[in-house]
């Protein structure tokens, strides 16, 4: 029996282009984080310089720009099923995505475990960010969870939707792609959901 529920933020909980792409596309440096993307799925560079170069375009930036951005962000239809979720099961996101952006979400919705990366805030300023969730370790954070409630990862479910996501499909019992970015992310899931709404992964459950 289902015990624990794992949601990624972007593309699942949240529509759109992601929280990080969202928030540079607010700020206006969306073309240099394109380039930093690239040259990190090129090789070039590692995840950590990516993300240290992400950053590095906000700096300085005041940090209310955040709490703009996140306003405008979409979240995903369907997200209502949570309400109930939350009555029957641990819930918990593990996301490579930016905590402050997901505040539409936390402002209505419980969540047992929430690990994001979380922009650091200095002088009302955007100053680093505290990195969490990177693009091997979701897998192992959802084993912490699991042991923190005592649950078997038989009794876990993964949803997710990018190739991150395949080290949480590895442990979880059951995984579900949610609308699919990559073939990878199609060929290690349990089932597949095509249709943008999350209501359609309770007949899974």
């Amino acid at each position: 029996m289902t015990k624990l529920i794992a949601f990624d933020l972007d593309g699942v909980l949240l529509d759109g282009k992601g929280s990080w792409m969202e928030l540079h596309k607010f700020i206006g440096t969306e073309k240099f984080s394109e380039e930093n993307g690239r040259q990190y799925y090129s090789g070039n560079i590692s995840f950590n310089e990516w993300v240290k170069r992400d950053i590095g375009l906000w700096k300085g930036i005041e940090a209310s720009k955040i709490f703009e951005a996140s306003k405008r962000v979409t979240v995903m239809e369907g997200i209502e099923i949570i309400e109930n979720l939350s009555k029957n099961y641990k819930l918990a996101i593990i996301s490579g995505g930016i905590k402050q952006m997901a505040n539409k979400i936390f402002e209505r919705y419980k969540f047992n475990y929430c690990y994001l990366n979380e922009i650091i805030v200095k002088d009302e300023k955007i100053f680093d960010v505290d990195m969490k969730v990177d693009f091997e370790n979701k897998g192992k954070i959802l084993e912490e969870i699991a042991g923190y409630e005592n649950v078997a990862l038989s009794d876990c479910i993964a949803v997710g939707d990018f190739i991150n996501d395949i080290p949480m499909f590895k442990k979880a019992g059951f995984s579900i792609a949610f609308n699919p970015k990559h073939e990878s992310v199609v060929e290690n899931a349990d089932v597949v959901i095509r249709n943008k709404d999350l209501r359609e992964i309770l007949k899974y459950l």
